[in-house]
């Protein structure tokens, strides 16, 4: 005789289906809440503690940020500090050697491409050694001081005026259109620093010889230009002590 198979009515499920199967974990139908299971539900006190936990991460890391900010400002200013003490001489203050060739090349190559002049002063001051002997070298550094801030008096802001080294100094002219300007300049810077100093209760007189090179008159690169100028600080020197 054949099995007989019971069939569920429509709609019905068979109570074999509804048996639960090996491996399928069942969830009782009151657990589910609009398709949620209960467990996932937390409590409003847990959410709360969730909420202030993370508020506090965000106010450590907040506080973090600003100590790095802090941090990277300082930095920042510490590397301004060592920039601008490389290029710029310790007792008077002005630009020094470096700054001097940094700029001169960037000025060359603006004067080569708007076809402008631009011209170099070298300065050395006549009998430094003989007041440095007499007075010392702190009357001396002084007079040094003094004679830079003369300088720089004489020039114009986009113009640059550093000290060279010892007792020489150097003047650069920017955007001539010739060179009468530049020969003005030079006669200015002759006159202050022949101005008498008094320093220590002490009156210091002294000169200074002066040596122009012009761009592109007397070269085309920083180094050319600088000797072209002391060579004829020299010449401007030798002819002083002849007069």
């Amino acid at each position: 005789m054949s099995p007989v198979l019971h069939v569920a009515a429509s709609g019905q499920e068979p109570e074999s289906a509804r048996e639960d199967s090996p491996g399928i974990a069942r969830f009782p139908q009151s657990d589910r809440i609009n398709g949620s299971f209960a467990e996932s539900r937390r409590e409003p006190g847990d959410v709360q503690a969730r909420l202030e936990v993370a508020l506090q991460v965000q106010e450590r890391l907040r506080a973090e940020n600003a100590r790095l900010l802090r941090s990277l400002e300082s930095a920042s200013r510490r590397a301004a500090t060592a920039q601008r003490i490389a290029r710029h001489d310790n007792l008077t203050g002005l630009p020094n050697r470096l700054f001097l060739i940094e700029r001169l090349r960037g000025a060359i190559a603006a004067a080569g491409l708007r076809r402008r002049r631009l011209a170099l002063l070298f300065i050395d001051l006549d009998g430094f050694k003989a007041v440095n002997d007499r007075f010392g070298h702190a009357v001396a550094d002084r007079l040094l001081t003094a004679v830079g801030s003369r300088i720089a008096a004489c020039v114009r802001t986009d113009d640059i005026a550093c000290r060279y080294g010892g007792d020489e100094f150097v003047i650069l002219l920017t955007n001539l259109g010739d060179t009468s300007f530049a020969f003005g300049v030079s006669q200015k810077i002759r006159e202050h620093i022949a101005e008498t100093y008094t320093i220590d209760g002490h009156e210091i007189r002294i000169s200074a010889s002066i040596g122009l090179a012009v761009y592109p008159d007397e070269g085309d690169r920083w180094d050319a230009l600088l000797s072209h100028a002391d060579a004829a600080m020299y010449r401007d020197k030798a002819a002083r002590v002849g007069r």
